[in-house]
């Protein structure tokens, strides 16, 4: 848990500093006080990363030169000091007096969830927006996660290079030996992050169809499957077929970009876990009938890269056929999968909250309550209505952007 927190130069935030309890603080003010900004900042800390702002330096507000952030966690009586300074021309990470290559550095340990409005575009957004959830609890899980997609961004980065260099020139630096490589390593990263993306999904597909349950009182039902670009042709992703939770068990092996998936007993390890193998021979191939294509197009048409989780209800995907109220439902069904599995494999996460109980009706918001306080999270809430609260905080910080 967090148990104090200096924000300096975060947006409207200057000179903030506060202590936080265990169990739920409320952040109340009026509109563009700075409620958001502080959740943020807490978010950077923990995560290492803004759910706002891709460059941190976005988070500096518009008349000043740099932000300071400080904060001290505390969990199982281990305590840890953080703190990040983002100037116009780089950034400064300490943990404990120590410093640290990057802000990325801090992932892993301290885990956040944020709940915000435009987590609708968890079920209306583009597949990318799906992926970058995925892939964030996928690091929750273990550390070589993180590393295998991290080391995956950088060979996809490298071949897309060589790739566009090939179609504007004819030719490439490193020539067809250079290629050849970069492909294999892809092959090799893009197996292990499908394996570990699969598993994820076998595990978190019915957490997030139980909570939406929970969530909707029982009136309609939703389905998660993973939907994997290793068998759709070129990249046209909504030809992309869904793993239902049988295949999920099992490895697609796909001969060519026309072949039907195929599963058979032997794709399935002896301990039931994905096979690697497959999927890495899978690949190769797809990859092997998409050379031509990519070199015309200047772009690596097909992996993990090009995948998504599919969310449905009634057979439909939500993305498309889900009104707002059950697509709002669904992205906090989401959420709460995320702390699930932040809380098996790491530890409680501090549970952040951006005034997202205007967005749901009465019913939904017990649900969603009632859901919060089984959870036991350290939890803060910023809202500009204290009444629309359906419980009471154990602490409130009222802010008024004078501080």
């Amino acid at each position: 848990m967090i148990s104090k927190i200096f924000i300096e130069g975060v947006r409207s935030i200057t000179g903030f500093e506060t202590e936080f309890g265990p169990g739920i603080t409320v952040v109340h003010g009026p509109n563009g006080c700075g409620k958001t900004s502080i959740l943020e900042s807490v978010h950077l800390l923990a995560q290492g990363f803004s759910f706002r702002a891709r460059d941190l330096k976005e988070m500096i507000a518009w008349n000043g030169d740099e932000l300071i952030v400080r904060a001290t966690f505390e969990e199982a009586g281990r305590v840890t000091t953080r703190a990040v300074r983002v100037g116009r021309r780089g950034c400064e990470v300490r943990e404990n007096g120590e410093s640290l290559k990057s802000v990325t550095a801090l992932f892993g340990n301290i885990p956040a969830v944020i709940m915000q409005p435009s987590d609708i575009e968890l079920l209306r957004g583009a597949p990318e927006v799906r992926r970058h959830w995925l892939d964030e609890i996928l690091c929750y899980r273990s550390q070589a996660n993180a590393a295998v997609l991290k080391r995956y961004r950088r060979v996809l980065q490298q071949r897309n290079q060589w790739l566009r260099q090939f179609k504007r020139e004819g030719v490439a630096t490193g020539g067809e030996e250079l290629f050849q490589v970069l492909t294999e390593q892809l092959v090799d990263l893009g197996a292990k992050l499908w394996a570990a993306r699969i598993e994820l999904s076998k595990e978190i597909s019915p957490i997030i169809t139980d909570y939406y349950r929970k969530l909707s009182s029982g009136v309609d039902e939703i389905t998660c499957a993973y939907k994997s670009s290793i068998l759709k042709e070129l990249d046209a992703l909504d030809g992309a077929e869904f793993l239902d939770d049988s295949e999920l068990d099992k490895v697609a092996m796909a001969a060519d970009k026309t072949v039907d998936y195929i599963a058979s007993d032997s794709d399935e390890s002896e301990d039931g876990s994905v096979d690697e193998n497959a999927l890495r021979e899978a690949y190769r191939r797809k990859l092997a009938g998409l050379e031509f294509a990519e070199k015309i197009q200047g772009i690596t048409l097909s992996g993990p890269h090009k995948d998504d989780l599919g969310v449905c209800i009634g057979g439909a995907e939500m993305r498309t056929s889900g009104s707002q109220g059950q697509c709002r439902c669904a992205a906090v069904a989401m959420r709460f999968a995320a702390v699930d599995v932040a809380t098996r494999y790491l530890s409680k996460p501090i549970l952040l909250l951006d005034d997202i109980f205007a967005e749901l009706d009465v019913n939904r918001r017990d649900a969603v309550a009632s859901l919060i306080r089984e959870k036991a999270c350290q939890v803060i809430i910023a809202t500009p209505q204290l009444e629309e609260l359906p419980f009471t905080a154990e602490a409130e910080i009222k802010v008024d952007g004078r501080r």
